[in-house]
């Protein structure tokens, strides 16, 4: 009896460029190789990681060249139409969202005001800003100019009283009218403005604005010697009124009257 010989069946067949699993130690049924493709076309196509799409491509190309020993049947090429069909109406529906999500964030843009543009009532919000910031500065400015011209003033007073004394001896310890020492005119001197100053030299240094030398103005208090023992009332061009000391006469003369290096600061009282 002729022993009949049966043609061994091909480890699997190829249908639409996919390889058909024939059998696989029956652990991977049509439905689970199904599942499988379909996690790995979501993997592919997932935006978040298709830098990873060619380790995918390596991927499906291994599962789709690996043997398998399922053997093809109607069943399995029917099973396979529909998986093919389940793919390509994804990919379909795939592109259709994503161009429909597309069209939808640029009307969303088109629609959408240009906040870069300039909004009337931001631009006249912005322009009464300015034009307060303005009317605050310009405020200040005229109620500084004014504070520096009563002050001008002031000094003015003051200089104009300490000329009158020129003349009058040096007494030590007086404060007019008929004779001063030097704390004492520039005490009256700055009294006939409405300021009062302390009686002491020393204490005078400290009643007022430092200033430096170059920014004297008529009417400062120039002060003399490490401990300000002195005093004259500046009255411009470098010049003071002072009772120099005993026997001298209330007289105009040169802040530099002595070395410059005698000056030790210049205080503005008002």
């Amino acid at each position: 009896m002729a022993s009949s010989h049966r043609k061994p069946r091909s480890a699997g067949s190829r249908i639409a460029g996919i390889w058909t699993p024939a059998d696989d130690g029956g652990d991977r049924s049509p439905g689970e190789v199904e599942q499988k493709i379909d996690d790995l076309y979501r993997r592919a196509d997932s935006a978040t990681e298709r830098r990873s799409a060619p380790k995918r491509t390596q991927k499906i190309n291994s599962l789709r060249g690996k043997p398998s020993s399922f053997t093809a049947t109607p069943h399995d090429h029917y099973d396979h139409a529909q998986v093919m069909s389940r793919l390509a109406a994804r990919r379909k529906d795939a592109v259709a969202a994503h161009l429909t999500e597309r069209s939808t964030t640029t009307g969303k843009r088109l629609q959408a005001p240009d906040r870069t543009r300039s909004d009337p009532r931001t631009a006249k919000a912005t322009v009464q800003e300015k034009l307060s910031t303005a009317r605050t500065l310009l405020s200040q400015s005229a109620a500084r100019q004014q504070r520096q011209e009563a002050a001008a003033a002031l000094a003015q007073q003051a200089v104009a009283f300490a000329r009158a004394q020129v003349g009058k001896p040096y007494v030590w310890g007086a404060a007019g009218p008929g004779s001063y020492d030097c704390s004492g005119l520039t005490q009256a001197a700055w009294k006939a403005a409405g300021v009062a100053l302390p009686r002491a030299t020393a204490a005078q240094s400290n009643a007022g604005t430092t200033v430096h030398l170059a920014d004297a103005q008529p009417g400062d208090l120039v002060f003399f010697h490490d401990d300000a023992s002195h005093v004259g009332v500046y009255v411009g061009d470098g010049t003071m009124i002072h009772a120099p000391k005993p026997g001298a006469y209330v007289r105009e003369e040169s802040i530099h009257y002595g070395d410059a290096s005698l000056i030790h600061s210049v205080v503005r009282p008002a």
